[in-house]
């Protein structure tokens, strides 16, 4: 009887006449491999527009050079020409256009490991040179003449920027920028365009970004 038993018990054990190490024995579940950010993937050039700008007549290339992840040096040049019109006893007069060229220069920090992608911040130095011409069929060398001025400040920006596809970047943000121009200028009666381009002291600004990474 002791021997009939102890082969049900291992029969209960290890069915189909296995071993008993076998039934105890389960595979250890495999690790899956971690995906990461391919280095081939990593875009280190931006170059793109700011359409904002061109609303009130300031265009724009901005560039992008990330030398190591997270870390970018923008350089933003630009071109800005836009009228110039005063308000005399309520109404709006010509009094020429306003005309210049300057740049940014700044760094920005990305969270985001694809390149200029992610939640970014970020100083800049701005430059400009404007000339503000009189209106065109003056006769008076007064009036004929053109006020040139220079303008240098800073600006912080905080915002978020997304790549999509192959290397399609669209993003946006705000920030503050001080400006001191080398002559004073009168912003009161100005219309709002030259007023945001020449006025000097401490103004918000809107970024929008469409752009393309590689």
């Amino acid at each position: 009887m002791a021997l009939f038993a102890g082969e049900a018990h291992a029969q209960d054990t290890a069915p189909g006449g296995a071993p008993p190490a076998a039934v105890a024995q389960t595979p250890a579940p495999r690790e899956q491999p971690k995906v990461e950010d391919s280095d081939d993937d990593y875009k280190h050039f931006t170059v793109g527009l700011n359409p904002l700008g061109v609303a009130i007549g300031r265009y724009s290339l901005q560039g992008e050079y990330l030398p190591a992840k997270h870390h970018a040096i923008t350089l933003n040049p630009f071109f800005a020409h836009a009228p110039v019109t005063v308000t005399v006893n309520g109404q709006d007069v010509d009094a020429g256009s306003l005309n210049g060229f300057g740049g940014e220069l700044g760094y920005r920090f990305y969270t985001g490991s694809k390149g200029s992608n992610g939640f970014f911040v970020g100083p800049s130095f701005l430059f400009a040179s404007y000339s503000q011409s009189a209106p065109t069929g003056t006769n008076t060398s007064a009036q004929a003449s053109s006020d040139s001025f220079t303008s240098i400040g800073g600006a912080l920006d905080i915002g978020g920027q997304a790549i999509i596809g192959p290397g399609v970047v669209v993003g946006g943000g705000f920030g503050l920028q001080y400006t001191s121009t080398s002559k004073d200028i009168n912003t009161d009666n100005l219309n709002l365009a030259s007023a945001i381009i020449a006025g000097g002291g401490v103004r918000p600004r809107f970024l929008l970004t469409v752009a393309y990474a590689f």
